[in-house]
């Protein structure tokens, strides 16, 4: 007996949810059997069946409990540092949360997003010719997260100028002046010294204080400003345009309260970026509607005045551009994806029981690949489309509204009706009805071809997917694909030496 103590203790010692004292209790029992005594007294093999249920602690069972009442919306479940075992135990669905939501965005003042400024500015100290593609990336999806950058340039101008950005530090008690260049605090803090801070891309001004405007006290000597609050990491000064002559000098003034380091976006830069990605617009609009077999031939007189109109938009996959039977209320351009084109005809359906009913049924006709147009006849002629088309795949299309069409000059309207042709203009009833029964006979082939093929693996007991019926292809290496074409190769040859 004194040895099973022995083993239950070597046993129990790395175990959770024991009572040690009553162990201890249990091993102190004097007359168990053993080494020294052959037999067990009797009163010690009592105590010792009394003590040892109670060595093992009974852990609470902890019903689910009622979840708690959202607030506002989904992410109302917010999950705590502090999580108990009875929490976990209590299948509360918001302590799993975590576990299937994507990564929280960062928000201005938290440790992860100064941690990141401080990396950007580790980077922002390498010349931008020194920096790796790595570090051009990391530039840019900060600039992202600064909400003064991100709110007022767009993505691709926030890519082209993350190429260029520098840093700049000044030392406390420095002033700096914003009116050519745009910056970004990354380390430090600053006290605006003018009534204005910052100018964003639009015009206006914008005021430190809590109002929209400052209000300018004069006094005897001079204009004494309201005090101006202090402003920390992540703030952003200055102006992405150049201030003219006469407010170029003393109108966005901060000073620096502290060492600091500053992301600059020099408005040179900005305006030189701006003006590219705007010609590189320009060249994409003039090409794609060039490049359309209608508009081939037309003067660029004429598409200049159609690409000042045009739009770009994105749509996905399924979306309905235009109905049959409705006005098209745009032009569309076709950039990147592909198009089907339908049309409704009635047909007679065959349900299950054998009954016939008439309904109706989409038939493509065609389709429509980049650098093609749709709605022209449409919307010029105010004529119901004849047929439906839809995306195949997720479109970017460069469409002009029909209001802009119809307000064309008449020479361009013209020019439009000499040119363009209606689309699938050529396809008959009967055509569609002889390609509405072939596609029927197809599936209704593929559907038998399909039943007579599970049936005949099914009586040789052949059930595919499953069991030895799984056949997984192999992954090979180059090395080894090479040394079995090389194989391959070797036995085809031999067996033509033998035929």
């Amino acid at each position: 007996m004194a040895g099973f103590c022995l083993k239950a203790t070597r046993m129990l010692t790395g175990v959770r949810r024991v009572n040690y004292d009553k162990l201890d209790a249990l091993l102190n029992i004097t007359g168990l059997q053993g080494r020294d005594h052959l037999y067990a007294i009797d009163e010690a093999h009592e105590k010792f069946m009394a003590i040892y249920p109670t060595i093992f602690v009974k852990e609470k069972v902890v019903l689910p409990g009622i979840p708690e009442k959202r607030t506002t919306g989904v992410h109302s479940c917010y999950i705590t540092d502090s999580k108990t075992r009875e929490d976990f135990d209590s299948h509360n669905v918001k302590f799993y949360m975590d576990q299937v939501k994507g990564p929280q965005k960062l928000h201005s003042g938290s440790p992860e997003y100064i941690g990141k400024l401080q990396d950007l500015v580790k980077i922002l100290k390498k010349i931008p010719i020194m920096r790796t593609q790595k570090e051009h990336e990391s530039v840019y999806k900060m600039m992202k997260l600064i909400s003064g950058i991100s709110e007022q340039l767009s993505d691709a101008e926030m890519r082209e100028l993350s190429f260029t950005v520098v840093t700049e530090y000044w030392k406390k008690g420095s002033p700096v002046d914003g009116s050519m260049g745009f910056y970004a605090v990354l380390k430090g803090s600053i006290r605006p010294q003018t009534k204005y801070y910052k100018k964003v891309v639009g015009g206006h001004f914008i005021s430190a204080t809590s109002s929209s405007t400052s209000i300018v006290i004069p006094t005897k000597l001079s204009w004494v400003l309201p005090p101006q609050p202090l402003l920390g990491v992540g703030s952003c000064f200055g102006t992405l345009v150049p201030l003219p002559g006469r407010l170029k000098y003393k109108t966005l003034i901060i000073s620096t309260e502290e060492d600091c380091d500053f992301l600059k976006i020099s408005s040179i830069d900005y305006l030189r970026i701006k003006a590219e990605l705007a010609k590189r617009e320009q060249l994409a609009k003039e090409e794609l509607i060039h490049g359309s077999p209608y508009y081939k031939d037309w003067p660029m007189v004429f598409i200049f005045q159609l690409t000042v109109h045009l739009k770009w938009k994105k749509f996905p996959k399924g979306y309905v551009f235009m109905k049959g039977g409705e006005i098209s209320e745009y032009i569309g351009f076709i950039k990147s994806g592909h198009c089907n084109a339908y049309r409704v005809i009635p047909a007679l359906v065959k349900l299950p029981l054998g009954k016939m009913i008439k309904q109706m049924r989409h038939v493509l006709i065609g389709q429509l690949n980049p650098k093609e147009s749709f709605g022209e006849m449409s919307i010029l002629l105010q004529i119901p489309s004849m047929y439906t088309l839809k995306a195949a795949t997720t479109v970017e299309l460069g469409i002009i509204e029909a209001s802009v069409i119809l307000d064309l000059d008449p020479v361009i309207k013209m020019l439009f009706l000499q040119t363009v042709k209606p689309s699938f203009e050529n396809i008959s009833h009967d055509d569609l009805k002889l390609a509405y029964i072939k596609r029927e006979i197809e599936k209704e082939w593929k559907q038998k071809k399909d039943t007579i093929l599970n049936e005949a693996l099914f009586f040789n007991g052949i059930n595919p997917g499953f069991g030895k019926w799984v056949h997984e292809k192999p992954n090979l290496d180059k090395s080894q694909k090479k040394h079995s074409h090389g194989v391959a190769g070797r036995s085809m040859q031999k067996k033509t030496v033998i035929l």
